[in-house]
């Protein structure tokens, strides 16, 4: 019964490592004992230095029991030598190579790699063309075989020698040809799924205004203020990346962009060793045998995704630098070795080293990396590349459902984003990073992207079969796709099934696409749609649960459920989804929903951690029978684990996943009252 909990969580959540903290509680309750307190490693201030002193802790514990193996005492030594910690930490960062070209520099260095290219190939072709007349002459005349045209195999060598001079001239002359030659060996490196796109239009469906909905999150939230939501559609044009295909249903991940002013970027470069400039290109090399990329890609990924490549650094210091993320602990004390002036150098160490006075500093200030020479004038000159290379994290795409059918937009892709702004009480304003971004686009911007195929959650080959679409918020976007692909067929005519929408939304003001639920079903795309308010002034607060309960609501929705060919689809949070698979068992019955999952008509985009205690479809078949007596507990915190993101992902439930035990129970009564956070 000993055990040990490490949670990974955001400190940026309202609940912060919520899993971490309710395992240690069942534990406990369990008889359970904690060999060393559970430890809580935060994405916003850095979980290098928690997971270390967990870690080590843990192993000490481990270490000094009598049956300890020789194994677990030798590497409890090995993770408490913090000096080899920082030796490997040094030795990476004396590995990294950065050599800065300027803009011109690389023009000129690309037209001349271009134009040899072009000459080597012309020169490919002739030696062909040669062949191919000397074959032609040996077929054609017999009697002159055994004299070839000299001339014509002095062609081809003189051919290949030209060929192989200039393939010299090119790897050889100048430092940034040989760094062009690299990065262009490298491409094989480089994702070829990755589009360059143009943003078309952003329309602002809810809080264009920053006056506008500014709520309070309750009584779960005292420490934070308040919270400003915006809701944006954005159009995404794919005529210069070569209009990709897609689906409804499928998914988009978006690479962010930094959220930093061109005036206040250039002030940041500048600010670095080398007195460099926003247009200068870098071209980063790495060598070490002792260091494997392996590792290189864990401790230091934005590192590996730069090595033999050629970077400007204003896209590095856009697009890929995190510099809105806070400056870690081990960062302070590196930049403290930097400093030139007693006061930043004492300051810095005592943020590397004192918790409570760091996290002070992130609830003032955010301790951003894009301030750190605001903070710390003395470190000015200072911080080389190299170092950044090796200590900034990676701004990471994330994943978005597309809320359109290309058959109908066109070489466009449709989003539905929803963005945050909210602050915890201190001066700090807590945003996401690509909801953000995307939210604050103009026509003209570039955005890149990759297309994610989702066939999970694509629509139905029978298109007469009768379908279910559950949705909440800016979770119609999957749907608003399908509906769209629904009217092309329709405008075709084709004779489809039944299909109903039960959407939730938090009141009549903050509802989505009105104008266009009322089209679809006015041109009979749509049967009818079931609308729910969950904080409409007046009104009793209503889930997409409440309202699928509804007597009459229930008789229309349980014949599709049960039905040999019908289709669900159920798009928002991982605890609706959870919600309104209780109900469909409660309509239906529990053979039917184990069936709809076997044959993959229950279709699910959502986000969010199900909670395995409770969950009534992620569960393991080898469950036992005795097990689902339990009633699923109701503790709805959306947290990370290991088998789902905290971004939006997709997963269609398959019958493995489903508890057997679950035909023997009793229907679940639900609670009256939806908790949500």
């Amino acid at each position: 019964k000993n055990c040990a909990v490490l949670g990974f969580g955001s400190s940026a959540y309202p609940i912060f490592c919520g899993a971490a903290a309710e395992l240690s509680r069942k534990i406990v309750e369990n008889g359970g004992w904690e060999i060393v307190p559970s430890g809580l490693c935060d994405a916003v201030k850095g979980e290098d230095i928690t997971f270390q002193i967990w870690t080590a802790s843990l192993l000490d514990k481990l270490a000094s029991m009598p049956d300890a193996s020789p194994l677990v005492v030798k590497l409890s030594e090995r993770i408490n030598d913090i000096d080899r910690t920082d030796t490997r930490r040094q030795i990476i960062l004396e590995s990294v190579a950065v050599q800065i070209f300027s803009s011109k520099e690389v023009k000129e260095a690309a037209a001349k790699s271009f134009m040899s290219r072009r000459s080597s190939s012309f020169a490919r072709q002739r030696a062909v063309a040669s062949r191919r007349t000397l074959t032609e002459r040996r077929s054609s005349v017999d009697s002159r075989r055994s004299s070839v045209d000299s001339s014509t195999v002095h062609s081809l060598d003189s051919s290949h020698h030209l060929d192989s001079s200039l393939h010299c001239v090119f790897e050889g002359v100048e430092r940034i040809d040989e760094a062009i030659t690299k990065a262009l060996q490298s491409t094989s490196r480089l994702r070829k799924d990755i589009f360059q796109g143009q943003i078309l239009s952003r329309m602002d469906l809810l809080g264009g205004k920053e006056s506008e909905n500014e709520t309070d999150l309750g009584d779960d939230n005292e420490s934070t203020k308040s919270v400003r939501r915006k809701t944006s559609l954005i159009k995404i044009g794919l005529d210069l990346c070569g209009n990709p295909p897609y689906q409804p249903g499928d998914h988009v991940q978006v690479y962010p962009h930094n959220t930093i002013s061109e005036e206040k970027l250039g002030a940041f470069v500048g600010n670095l060793a080398g007195k460099l400039n926003l247009d200068d290109e870098m071209f980063v090399t790495f060598e070490n045998q002792e260091v494997s990329l392996a590792e290189l890609a864990v401790t230091a990924p934005i590192l590996y995704h730069n090595i033999d490549q050629l970077v400007s650094l204003d896209s590095f210091f856009k697009t890929q630098a995190s510099m809105e993320a806070p400056i870690p602990t081990q960062s302070c004390l590196d930049l403290a070795s930097l400093a030139t002036s007693t006061k930043d150098n004492a300051m810095l160490k005592e943020l590397g080293t004192n918790k409570a006075e760091y996290d002070k500093m992130i609830s003032l200030c955010g301790m951003k990396w894009m301030d750190a020479f605001d903070m710390f004038p003395s470190l000015s000159g200072q911080v080389t590349l190299s170092f950044l290379l090796s200590s900034m994290k990676m701004n990471h795409p994330r994943s978005y459902s597309i809320a359109s059918c290309k058959t109908c937009v066109g070489p466009e892709i449709d989003l539905v984003v929803g963005s945050f702004i909210f602050s915890r009480g201190g001066s700090k304003i807590e945003v996401g990073v690509c909801s953000n971004f995307l939210t604050n686009v103009t026509f003209g911007d570039e955005i890149t992207f990759k297309i994610e195929s989702n066939p999970s959650f694509h629509y139905p080959l029978d298109p007469i079969a009768p379908l279910i679409f559950i949705c909440t918020g800016t979770g119609f976007a999957p749907i608003r796709g399908l509906l769209q692909k629904r009217s092309y067929f329709r405008s075709r005519g084709e004779k489809m099934g039944t299909a109903y929408l039960v959407f939730g939304s938090r009141s009549k003001k903050e509802g989505l696409f009105e104008d266009e639920i009322e089209k679809f079903i006015n041109e009979g795309t749509l049967t009818d749609a079931y609308k729910c308010y969950s904080r409409e002034p007046g009104m009793k607060k209503q889930y997409t649960t409440d309202i699928m309960k509804n007597e009459e609501i229930e008789q229309v929705l349980a014949p599709i459920v049960s039905s040999l060919n019908g289709h669900v689809y159920i798009c928002g949070s991982a605890h609706m989804y959870e919600m309104c698979t209780s109900v469909m068992i409660e309509m239906t019955s529990k053979f039917h929903v184990l069936k709809l999952n076997e044959e993959g008509r229950l279709h699910c985009d959502v986000f969010g951690a199900l909670n395995p205690a409770g969950s009534v479809i992620a569960r393991s078949r080898s469950a036992s029978i005795n097990e689902g007596s339990n009633l699923p507990s109701r503790r709805r915190n959306r947290v990370r684990s290991r088998k789902t993101k905290a971004y939006r992902h997709s997963t269609t439930a398959s019958a493995s996943d489903i508890d057997i035990s679950l035909l023997n129970l009793k229907p679940v009564k639900l609670p009256a009252k939806k908790t949500t956070v």
